[in-house]
């Protein structure tokens, strides 16, 4: 990316693990004014398709130790910064938006030079921040800074740790697109693996297999009900460092042959037809885009009960404490009752049409 940009988007890295992230980078930045050149750099190398559809995507190929190390890598980061200062010079964006609080302190302070650039910082988790974070926050001048949480819980969180105005608008999906990408239910169990399913039911999970999704729980809850329906599976889609220890809980509670883990699916939103339920027994959780996915798809989904998905549903339907007793009784309730009643419910609190015009008035009017 040599040449100048209307609108610079700024993101840590890139692969799976910040797909989500990078598609609502995309789709806010989709709201750019006609014409304006868009392009994205990322500090770390990766993948990055969804950012690719709005412009052209560019990588430091920092490692992690250089963004945040010591010693040694202290200094690279030096030289590192001094070479990222020029590079925003040649630019001269008039707009840059960066990914949460970590890319800003890293560039903030570069942009401080930049006098004609008005900047953006985007929140998508909750975080305490340091006390040098909220300083450089608080010190940018706030004619050029604009904080923006993808939650009105997590902007009331930021104000009371920065003092400072944070926009709250919650992420929103347009309910359109998605209900045309998705793929007839058998195509959605084949791509899975699971062309095999036709009378019982698909329990469903998307995310990281990491710790703070909760799906040693889900497996743990869900075990009971699977040894007492043999025809119904559990379907983990993602990838990460808990896959064998998530493959050894099933194996060890019994139902091994029941629980699929297939990692990674490229496109996986498409797939929630395969789902006749979609859990997500979540600890934390910051965009929480698979609950919109799965209610616009019409899947009836169960969550922990955290302020993120109340604030998408309106309300607390299918949301549980975050044990193992209230994710078994919900799961022997809700498979043995109507579950389209649930879907329905969830569609209606969460009304993404509206959601959706929301978030693209407020992000139009917030890139011009």
């Amino acid at each position: 990316m040599q040449a100048p940009v209307d609108i610079l988007n700024i993101m840590w890295g890139g692969g799976s693990a910040f797909v989500s992230v990078h598609k609502v980078h995309r789709d806010v930045l989709r709201f750019a004014e006609p014409g304006a050149v868009v392009g994205s750099l990322l500090l770390q190398g990766g993948e990055a398709q969804p950012l690719a559809e709005i412009g052209e995507v560019s990588r430091l190929e920092l490692s992690s130790a250089r963004i945040k190390g010591r010693g040694l890598a202290a200094l690279r980061r030096w030289f590192d910064r001094r070479r990222l200062a020029g590079w925003l010079a040649a630019r001269q964006p008039r707009l840059v938006l960066l990914d949460g609080i970590g890319v800003a302190a890293y560039v903030l302070p570069l942009l401080a030079a930049l006098s004609s650039a008005r900047v953006i910082v985007l929140f998508h988790g909750h975080r305490r921040l340091r006390p040098h974070q909220i300083r450089l926050l608080q010190s940018f001048p706030s004619e050029r800074l604009d904080l923006v949480a993808v939650s009105a819980t997590l902007a009331s969180d930021l104000e009371r740790q920065i003092g400072r105005s944070v926009a709250g608008v919650r992420i929103a999906l347009e309910p359109a697109s998605l209900r045309a990408s998705l793929r007839a239910r058998d195509e959605a169990l084949r791509t899975l693996g699971l062309p095999e399913v036709k009378e019982g039911r698909v329990i469903g999970g998307v995310g990281r297999l990491v710790k703070e999704k909760g799906f040693a729980l889900l497996i743990e809850a869900a075990a009971g009900w699977l040894r007492g329906h043999p025809e119904d599976r559990l379907v983990i889609v993602g990838q990460g460092p808990q896959r064998e220890e998530l493959a050894k809980l099933a194996q060890a509670l019994g139902v091994a042959a029941q629980v699929y883990l297939p990692g990674h699916v490229a496109d996986a939103p498409s797939l929630y037809q395969a789902f006749d339920l979609l859990c997500i027994p979540s600890s934390q959780e910051g965009l929480g885009l698979v609950l919109p996915e799965a209610v616009i798809a019409g899947v009836p989904v169960l969550a922990t009960d955290l302020p993120v998905f109340r604030e998408q549903l309106n309300g607390d339907f299918g949301l549980l404490a975050l044990d193992q007793q209230s994710w078994e009784a919900a799961l022997n309730h809700y498979l043995s009752s109507d579950l389209g009643a649930l879907a329905k419910t969830q569609c209606a609190g969460l009304d993404p049409e509206r959601a959706w015009a929301r978030f693209c008035e407020f992000y139009r009017g917030l890139l011009r």
